[in-house]
Protein backbone atom coordinates (compact mmCIF):
# COMPACT_ATOMS: atom_id res chain seq x y z
CA UNK A 1 0.00 0.00 0.00
CA UNK A 2 2.71 2.64 0.80
CA UNK A 3 4.53 2.13 -2.58
CA UNK A 4 0.74 2.97 -4.03
CA UNK A 5 1.17 6.24 -1.89
CA UNK A 6 4.54 7.04 -3.59
CA UNK A 7 3.20 6.53 -6.86
CA UNK A 8 0.28 8.45 -6.48
CA UNK A 9 2.24 11.12 -4.78
CA UNK A 10 4.87 11.08 -7.89
CA UNK A 11 2.34 10.99 -11.05
CA UNK A 12 1.63 14.73 -10.38
CA UNK A 13 4.97 15.87 -10.10
CA UNK A 14 6.19 14.23 -13.04
CA UNK A 15 3.19 15.56 -14.84
CA UNK A 16 3.84 19.00 -13.87
CA UNK A 17 7.68 18.16 -14.68
CA UNK A 18 6.94 17.42 -17.94
CA UNK A 19 4.65 19.60 -19.24
CA UNK A 20 6.70 22.52 -18.12
CA UNK A 21 9.64 21.50 -19.82
CA UNK A 22 7.43 21.20 -22.76
CA UNK A 23 6.34 24.89 -22.26
CA UNK A 24 9.50 26.22 -21.82
CA UNK A 25 11.14 25.04 -24.59
CA UNK A 26 7.86 26.66 -26.86
CA UNK A 27 8.33 29.50 -25.07
CA UNK A 28 12.10 29.97 -25.70
CA UNK A 29 12.16 28.36 -29.16
CA UNK A 30 9.60 30.47 -30.88
CA UNK A 31 12.31 33.45 -31.18
CA UNK A 32 15.12 32.03 -33.54
CA UNK A 33 18.00 34.35 -33.99
CA UNK A 34 20.11 34.04 -36.93
CA UNK A 35 23.82 33.73 -37.37
CA UNK A 36 26.05 36.73 -36.60
CA UNK A 37 27.95 36.53 -39.64
CA UNK A 38 24.26 36.77 -41.49
CA UNK A 39 22.93 39.36 -39.29
CA UNK A 40 25.78 41.91 -40.45
CA UNK A 41 25.71 40.83 -43.92
CA UNK A 42 21.67 41.64 -43.90
CA UNK A 43 22.49 45.28 -42.17
CA UNK A 44 23.87 48.03 -44.38
CA UNK A 45 24.59 50.03 -41.05
CA UNK A 46 26.17 48.89 -37.55
CA UNK A 47 26.76 50.95 -35.03
CA UNK A 48 27.17 51.22 -31.33
CA UNK A 49 24.82 53.68 -29.84
CA UNK A 50 23.11 54.83 -26.23
CA UNK A 51 19.52 55.00 -26.20
CA UNK A 52 18.60 58.83 -25.29
CA UNK A 53 14.84 59.16 -25.50
CA UNK A 54 12.06 56.76 -26.60
CA UNK A 55 9.14 58.23 -28.69
CA UNK A 56 6.70 57.51 -31.20
CA UNK A 57 5.18 54.81 -29.08
CA UNK A 58 2.79 52.69 -31.28
CA UNK A 59 0.00 51.77 -29.03
CA UNK A 60 -1.53 49.28 -31.96
CA UNK A 61 1.74 47.60 -32.65
CA UNK A 62 3.47 48.16 -29.48
CA UNK A 63 6.31 49.40 -31.42
CA UNK A 64 8.55 52.25 -30.77
CA UNK A 65 11.26 54.25 -31.87
CA UNK A 66 14.00 56.04 -29.72
CA UNK A 67 16.93 58.86 -30.46
CA UNK A 68 20.43 57.28 -29.94
CA UNK A 69 23.40 59.05 -29.28
CA UNK A 70 25.81 57.10 -31.76
CA UNK A 71 29.47 56.53 -30.48
CA UNK A 72 31.09 54.56 -33.45
CA UNK A 73 30.32 53.30 -36.67
CA UNK A 74 31.40 49.88 -37.08
CA UNK A 75 30.19 49.83 -40.66
CA UNK A 76 28.01 51.57 -43.04
CA UNK A 77 29.01 55.19 -42.15
CA UNK A 78 29.06 56.44 -45.25
CA UNK A 79 25.15 55.57 -45.94
CA UNK A 80 23.92 57.97 -43.06
CA UNK A 81 23.59 61.08 -44.86
CA UNK A 82 22.39 64.87 -43.29
CA UNK A 83 18.72 63.75 -43.00
CA UNK A 84 19.16 60.79 -41.36
CA UNK A 85 21.32 62.84 -38.43
CA UNK A 86 20.12 64.50 -35.38
CA UNK A 87 21.36 67.71 -33.20
CA UNK A 88 24.65 67.89 -34.79
CA UNK A 89 25.20 64.86 -36.69
CA UNK A 90 25.94 62.52 -33.51
CA UNK A 91 22.52 61.24 -33.00
CA UNK A 92 20.13 59.45 -35.34
CA UNK A 93 16.46 58.07 -34.23
CA UNK A 94 16.11 53.95 -34.69
CA UNK A 95 12.59 52.45 -35.11
CA UNK A 96 11.25 48.87 -34.78
CA UNK A 97 11.61 48.60 -31.10
CA UNK A 98 8.98 45.95 -30.22
CA UNK A 99 9.07 44.41 -33.32
CA UNK A 100 8.06 40.81 -32.82
CA UNK A 101 9.53 39.20 -35.51
CA UNK A 102 12.71 40.48 -33.82
CA UNK A 103 14.32 38.65 -30.42
CA UNK A 104 16.49 40.83 -28.64
CA UNK A 105 14.59 44.34 -29.20
CA UNK A 106 13.38 46.08 -26.11
CA UNK A 107 15.77 48.97 -24.52
CA UNK A 108 15.24 51.56 -21.91
CA UNK A 109 16.78 55.03 -21.73
CA UNK A 110 20.46 55.05 -20.80
CA UNK A 111 21.01 51.00 -22.68
CA UNK A 112 24.44 51.04 -24.90
CA UNK A 113 24.08 48.64 -27.27
CA UNK A 114 25.10 47.34 -30.65
CA UNK A 115 22.40 48.06 -33.25
CA UNK A 116 22.41 46.53 -36.50
CA UNK A 117 20.00 48.66 -38.45
CA UNK A 118 18.76 49.30 -42.45
CA UNK A 119 17.30 53.00 -43.85
CA UNK A 120 13.78 52.96 -43.23
CA UNK A 121 12.30 51.33 -46.71
CA UNK A 122 9.82 54.61 -48.87
CA UNK A 123 6.43 52.15 -48.00
CA UNK A 124 7.17 53.19 -44.23
CA UNK A 125 7.59 56.61 -45.22
CA UNK A 126 6.00 59.44 -43.96
CA UNK A 127 6.34 58.13 -40.51
CA UNK A 128 9.44 56.44 -40.66
CA UNK A 129 11.12 58.91 -43.48
CA UNK A 130 15.33 59.83 -41.99
CA UNK A 131 14.61 56.92 -39.36
CA UNK A 132 16.99 53.57 -39.18
CA UNK A 133 14.93 50.55 -38.78
CA UNK A 134 16.16 47.47 -36.59
CA UNK A 135 16.96 45.06 -38.52
CA UNK A 136 17.96 41.90 -35.84
CA UNK A 137 18.50 41.50 -32.07
CA UNK A 138 20.66 43.87 -30.70
CA UNK A 139 23.81 43.12 -28.93
CA UNK A 140 25.65 44.04 -25.25
CA UNK A 141 28.31 46.16 -25.52
CA UNK A 142 31.48 43.26 -23.94
CA UNK A 143 34.54 43.69 -25.64
CA UNK A 144 33.68 39.94 -26.90
CA UNK A 145 30.75 41.18 -29.23
CA UNK A 146 32.91 43.87 -30.55
CA UNK A 147 35.71 42.10 -31.51
CA UNK A 148 32.89 39.69 -33.28
CA UNK A 149 31.15 42.20 -34.69
CA UNK A 150 34.23 43.36 -36.47
CA UNK A 151 35.89 40.52 -37.62
CA UNK A 152 32.48 39.80 -39.23
CA UNK A 153 32.30 43.42 -40.87
CA UNK A 154 36.09 43.35 -41.78
CA UNK A 155 34.76 39.31 -43.67
CA UNK A 156 37.48 37.60 -41.14
CA UNK A 157 37.00 33.89 -40.15
CA UNK A 158 37.03 33.64 -36.27
CA UNK A 159 39.63 31.23 -35.71
CA UNK A 160 39.20 29.60 -32.49
CA UNK A 161 41.56 27.00 -32.50
CA UNK A 162 44.70 27.32 -30.56
CA UNK A 163 48.02 26.05 -30.88
CA UNK A 164 49.91 23.52 -28.58
CA UNK A 165 52.36 26.46 -27.27
CA UNK A 166 49.72 28.93 -26.97
CA UNK A 167 47.00 26.26 -25.05
CA UNK A 168 50.09 25.97 -22.26
CA UNK A 169 50.57 29.44 -22.46
CA UNK A 170 46.80 30.32 -21.86
CA UNK A 171 46.27 27.64 -19.01
CA UNK A 172 49.64 29.13 -16.88
CA UNK A 173 49.16 32.43 -17.60
CA UNK A 174 45.70 33.82 -18.30
CA UNK A 175 45.89 36.91 -18.04
CA UNK A 176 49.10 37.69 -19.93
CA UNK A 177 47.27 38.42 -23.42
CA UNK A 178 44.96 40.53 -22.08
CA UNK A 179 45.13 44.24 -23.64
CA UNK A 180 43.76 47.19 -21.76
CA UNK A 181 42.34 49.21 -24.91
CA UNK A 182 40.41 52.60 -24.86
CA UNK A 183 36.65 52.21 -26.00
CA UNK A 184 34.81 54.88 -27.60
CA UNK A 185 32.91 55.32 -24.59
CA UNK A 186 34.77 55.87 -22.23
Amino acid sequence: MGSFRRKAFYWPVWSFAVVFALLSQRCHGSCSEKELEKREEEANIVLTGTVEEILNMDPVHNTYSCKVRVWRYLKGKTKVNGEVLLDGGNKVMIGGFGDPHICDNQVATGDTRIFFVNLAPEYMWPSHKNELMLNSSLMRITLRNLEEVEHCVEGKKKNTSLTQHEAVTHIFWPCRDLRVRKLPWW
